[in-house]
């Protein structure tokens, strides 16, 4: 929804045409023919590619870790909301800060506690300590017997967020400002498709929101009967995805319109990421009537997408874990999955410290973005060049009973991985031209100062480095300064950057060595057993389409 203020729709659906859809065709299909992870699906058509697998097994390893540490925030405002007054509506301390804007009070000082330095790791907060606990256990029990179990609480986690958010859209309709949020959501601004950064935010949100790239796809497909049809499947989810973001941003930015007429906050202040969540929209529900039950139903609609997509990453990650280390087969599946949920909450852990957001952010823009790119990258290479793509668009016309249009051979063959390896650049380029993280200023400045030189001087110089603007007014020898941003852009330390370029290459670093392992182990499939394949599943797409006949 973010990124559709900022593209007005014309970037995301550009992305939704040249590589969504594309892509999630692409691995629908690997997963449905193969019947094998991305890992063993890559080792059938090359052994050397098998390291494309391992890079998807390692992102969802890493994207795991910080992600369920936002769903511990999740929970911690989920908890909060059943308290009336909700703890972010009023001040607890004559703080000059909790006076200036209690939700942003809350958020720095009292939930996240956030240190002001990237150095500054701190203690460990109890209560996010909890939390965590509560989110990991909760995916375990989601995915504690594999495809079974989470195949079952699927009908709920991604049903249910639906009722949540249709009850949200009356209500949000029906608040004063609403249609100011609303015309903001839709207001073309054709001036900023011009910003690369708006393309590839774009594609990012492309990525999260399909699943692309993460492995999700391929596995829950391998369970799938062979004379599905992926092309049919492709359009339907990826239109209802479409649908659900736009139904988001009516949500959103329905509430944000709200908030707009209620504090003034403009439109161009909102940000996005936790700062949208935790508080633009936490400020507007703090000033509705009966409060905590609209926190109560957001934080919850959060909490099941949270779960939802979180258990998804893991069945990924645990599905080609298990084909990799054959081992593991003979243990039964919860013994392994709760070591692994254990091994991960234990990483995950310094994110319920004071810098624990520093650590979030910096895992969430090296860890996982680029990767995924290339991940999409090593899949497409898979398909047109060595599995061949003849080959594949005669076995999804077998399926489908459809010619493969030029739309789908061309996006396979030129547009996505021309745009994909665009953006690769563009991500490499900017990461490493901005190495610098959100520095925790408080609100420095706010309130009041006495007048004079060094007063103005002391402005002066932390306007400079806030790099923002303030209001200034002089009334009986005060001067009054309000600054718009309570963090400022600051150079990552040398630890960060070690830190961010071994984030970034451990999971690159699979594809080459998965390449060597491809080299000192020759091909050990036969052409007589790929076509014993081939053959046997055609004969299960024969009657598949019998049985579909005779039902007709």
């Amino acid at each position: 929804a973010v990124v559709s203020t900022q593209s007005t729709g014309f970037a995301y659906m550009v992305m939704v045409l040249i590589e969504g859809l594309p892509l999630f065709c692409l691995e629908l299909h690997i997963g449905n023919h193969f019947k094998k992870s991305v890992s063993g699906s890559m080792r059938h058509i090359k052994k050397g590619l098998v390291g494309v697998g391992w890079c998807t097994m390692t992102v969802c390893f890493l994207c795991s870790v910080y992600y369920n540490s936002i769903i511990m925030w999740i929970i911690r405002y989920l908890f909060e909301s059943f308290v009336n007054p909700l703890p972010w509506s009023e001040c607890r301390t004559n703080h000059t800060c909790c006076i200036e804007d209690k939700t942003q009070y809350y958020w720095y000082y009292e939930h996240l506690r956030l240190s002001s330095d990237f150095r500054e790791i701190g203690s460990f907060s109890p209560t996010l300590v909890v939390c965590l606990i509560i989110a990991w256990i909760t995916i375990f029990v989601c995915i504690s017997r594999g495809i079974k179990s989470s195949g079952k609480v699927v009908y709920f986690s991604a049903t249910a967020p639906y009722v949540v958010l249709v009850i949200l859209l009356f209500r949000g309709l029906t608040l004063d400002g609403a249609k100011d949020g609303i015309v903001y959501f839709l207001q073309p601004q054709a001036t900023k498709l011009l910003d690369p950064s708006l393309w590839s935010d774009a594609a990012s949100q492309i990525f999260y929101s399909l699943g692309i790239g993460f492995g999700a796809i391929v596995s829950f497909a391998s369970f799938s009967k062979n004379c599905d049809n992926v092309i049919r499947d492709s359009i339907i989810i990826t239109i209802v995805n479409c649908t659900t973001s736009i139904l988001g941003g009516f949500v959103i930015f329905s509430i944000v319109g709200y908030r707009r007429h209620m504090t003034g906050a403009d439109f161009d202040q909102l940000g996005s990421g936790p700062g949208l969540a935790f508080v633009a929209i936490a400020e507007a529900v703090a000033n509705m009537h009966i409060s905590p039950l609209w926190a109560v139903l957001f934080y919850s609609m959060l909490l099941l997408l949270g779960v939802d997509s979180l258990f998804g990453l893991m069945e990924s990650m645990l599905h080609q874990l298990r084909e990799e280390v054959p081992v593991l087969r003979r243990i039964k599946k919860h013994g392994v999955n709760a070591c692994v949920c254990l091994l991960m909450f234990l990483l995950a852990l310094p994110t319920a410290t004071n810098g624990g957001q520093y650590i979030i952010d910096l895992m969430d823009t090296w860890a996982v973005s680029i990767p995924l790119l290339i991940v999409a990258v090593g899949e497409i290479v898979a398909i047109v060049w060595f599995y061949g793509i003849h080959r594949f668009t005669r076995e999804v016309k077998e399926k489908t009973g459809h010619h493969i249009g030029w739309y789908w051979q061309i996006c396979w063959v030129v547009l996505s991985p021309l745009v994909l390896l665009v953006l690769v650049g563009f991500s490499l380029v900017t990461n490493f031209t901005n190495m610098n993280y959100s520095k925790f200023i408080g609100c420095a400045g706010l309130g009041s100062m006495a007048s004079g030189s060094n007063s103005t001087d002391t402005y002066a110089l932390i306007s400079a480095v806030v790099n923002t603007t303030a209001q200034i007014t002089n009334n009986t020898g005060i001067l009054a300064v309000e600054y718009k941003k309570w963090q400022a852009s600051t150079e990552l330390p040398t630890e960060g950057v070690v830190g961010a370029l071994f984030l970034l290459i451990l999971p690159l670093m699979t594809i080459p060595v998965g390449a060597l392992y491809g080299r000192l182990n020759p091909e050990s499939e036969n052409e007589d057993s790929s076509h014993s394949n081939d053959v046997a599943i055609q004969l299960e797409v024969l009657t598949c389409m019998q049985e579909e006949s005779a039902a007709k």
